[in-house]
């Protein structure tokens, strides 16, 4: 779900704290995820927080990234994914997705995907981050996706270099890109 939806559900403007409440007030919800848009998106359990910062790109047209977006997580679940990893690949998917125009015509394709990874150009803005995960720090642990590879002073942040997430996701996909260019 968007920020703003975590927030109307729950009256909640942190979104950590929200999708915790969410998870809190829910019978069998075990985890939940809460895009924010440029800044990148959360998955959050009972234990551990999973944060992505967005990939940089030029947004032409934001129809049809929700679903990318959640069509890579459902991917991710299925291959049973580390949660950081899927963050990154779904927030890969739907930057792709933005970068054209034209609903139902540019959904994001894979050549477009395995290209935002390889660049690994994340929009980090720590000083929000860092605000938005202090205020966190009764979770056991909240993980964050980064080019910085350093852990901070808590030892509840986990820093997770962005190259080794990129390259995990690249030795899955990039076999089945060549495939999918010699076939067409």
């Amino acid at each position: 779900m968007m920020m703003y939806q975590a927030e109307s559900l729950t009256g909640i403007t942190n979104p950590i704290r929200a999708g915790r409440e969410l998870i809190r007030k829910g019978v069998r919800t075990k985890w939940v995820i809460i895009k924010m848009g440029s800044k990148g998106s959360i998955l959050i359990t009972r234990s551990i927080i999973s944060c992505a910062p967005a990939f940089k790109v030029n947004v032409v047209d934001t129809v049809g990234c929700g679903d990318s977006f959640t069509a890579a997580i459902a991917f991710g679940f299925l291959h049973d994914m580390p949660p950081v990893n899927s963050l990154a690949l779904a927030n890969a998917v739907g930057a792709a997705t933005a970068t054209g125009c034209g609903a139902g015509r540019n959904v994001a394709h894979l050549g477009k995907v395995l290209e935002l990874l390889r660049q690994a150009d994340l929009n980090e803005d720590d000083e929000w981050w860092n605000e938005l995960i202090e205020g966190n720090l009764e979770t056991k642990e909240v993980r964050l996706l980064s080019r910085t590879p350093v852990n901070g002073c808590s030892s509840h942040l986990v820093r997770h270099p962005i190259y080794s997430v990129v390259s995990d996701l690249l030795s899955k996909f990039e076999g089945a890109y060549e495939r999918s260019i010699m076939h067409s």
